[in-house]
């Protein structure tokens, strides 16, 4: 196989992207947990690792050059739910103390609590439905996803002109383009005559 740069013809400074992109990312994993089953074998996001407790850089171009991440970040789902289930235990607290006390109102004993606790409901609900339709949006778009990974792990990138190619396909890329190249550009190019 030919590995030569399709812009400047020559071999010496080209290199894998996934070596690139691991290349240029540093993470330091320390105690988080690393998901058991992905379906994307990738650099762990940094939501997955927690930002603040286990910093990942990456540089430009491993961000330009890496496979992206899937919609779906486990996390939010389980905020939401522990933000709903607290909005139930102060809802039924408060809701309980206003039933109890001397003046009793069918109607403020019944919304009252949601006055204050309102927000925990919205927001825990957002995050489950969030979480929700991503993990739709992952489903349906995992067949291009793994046509997309295949492509992904074939590319290459050229240093000296900083571009991205596929070997035999004859199309440079920027490493900005890198999503729109594997998810479908690559084939549209093709057909071109």
């Amino acid at each position: 196989m030919d590995l030569s740069c399709p812009e400047c013809g020559k071999a010496d400074r080209v290199a894998s992207v996934p070596g690139v992109v691991a290349d240029g990312t540093s993470f330091h994993l320390g105690r988080a947990s690393m998901p058991k089953d992905r379906a994307v074998v990738d650099l762990p996001a940094a939501s997955l690792l927690g930002t603040r407790k286990h910093p990942m850089t990456r540089t430009q171009l491993a961000v330009w050059l890496s496979f992206p991440a899937r919609h779906e970040v486990p996390r939010a789902r389980h905020q939401g739910y522990v933000l709903l289930g607290f909005a139930a235990l102060a809802h039924v607290v408060l809701a309980l103390t206003l039933a109890m006390s001397d003046r009793t109102n069918v109607l403020i004993d019944l919304l009252g609590p949601f006055c204050a606790t309102g927000v925990f409901w919205w927001f825990g609900l957002m995050f489950v439905m969030g979480a929700h339709g991503a993990r739709k949006r992952d489903q349906a778009e995992a067949p291009a996803r793994e046509q997309a990974l295949q492509v992904w792990q074939e590319l290459y990138y050229c240093s000296r002109d900083n571009v991205a190619f596929e070997p035999g396909v004859g199309v440079a890329f920027h490493p900005s383009e890198t999503r729109e190249y594997i998810f479908g550009f690559r084939y549209g190019r093709r057909r071109r005559p």
